[in-house]
This record gives structure tokens, sequence and C-alpha cells, in this order.
């Protein structure tokens, strides 16, 4: 079993946030539910993929941040994943740039937070 089992990324505002994912993504997210006291709107999951299960959490210990964990969203192709998240509202922080068999870039999210993309070289 991988050790990464559940993500949840903060955000000051739930369906700014929601609607950036939609677009960047281009998935469908769930409605957001309370947990906690805090509201969590989870992406889509399979139980039976791998990797971890990933929400957006609105609440008063959640606060986006450049300077937090480093979160990395798997890509098939990383110039079109990055140009769907600058359209949707992101911001360039690093890259894109080769590193081993990896192509990588980093943005800040519409909250904030600093998010790794990630694909195959090719």
């Amino acid at each position: 079993m991988n050790p990464v089992m559940h993500v949840e990324i903060p955000v000051a505002d739930l369906a700014r946030a929601i609607a950036f994912y939609q677009r960047w993504l281009q998935v469908v997210i769930d409605a957001p539910v309370p947990v906690h006291d805090c509201m969590m709107a989870y992406l889509p999951f399979d139980d039976d993929a791998g990797g971890a299960s990933l929400a957006l959490v609105q609440g008063a210990d959640y606060r986006p941040s450049e300077q937090g964990a480093r979160i990395y969203i798997g890509a098939d192709d990383l110039d079109a994943s990055l140009a769907r998240a600058l359209q949707a509202g992101a911001t360039l922080r690093f890259g894109p740039a080769q590193t081993g068999g990896w192509h990588v870039a980093e943005i800040a999210d519409s909250e904030g937070n600093r998010i790794a993309v990630q694909a195959p070289a090719a």
C-alpha cells in the first residue's frame, strides 16, 4: 500500500477553488459537504485505482500557502495540463523543466497554494 491515502488542499474561497480545479483537471467535483467544522469538496476518486484521494477544504484550520507541502498532480501531457491551469487562473512559479524521466512545473492555484504538475518525459 502507498503511504499517502488522502490529501486536503486548503482554500479561502471554496466556490472559486472548485471552479478552478474543475476547469484545470477537467473533472466534476462533488458538492461540498460539512466535515469536522469545515466544508470539503472531494475530487473524483476510484478506490480500485492507485494514488490518493483529494479534497478542497475551507475551514478555520486550513490556510492556503506557498510555503506548505508540495502536492504533485499527475498528467499525461504536462504542456496541455499547464495551459489549462494558466487559463483557469493559475500563476506559473517554476518550469516547465525536465528532471530525470519527468517533465515538471509548479503553479500557484486560485488560492495561492503551490502545486506541482508532473508528467512522464516524452
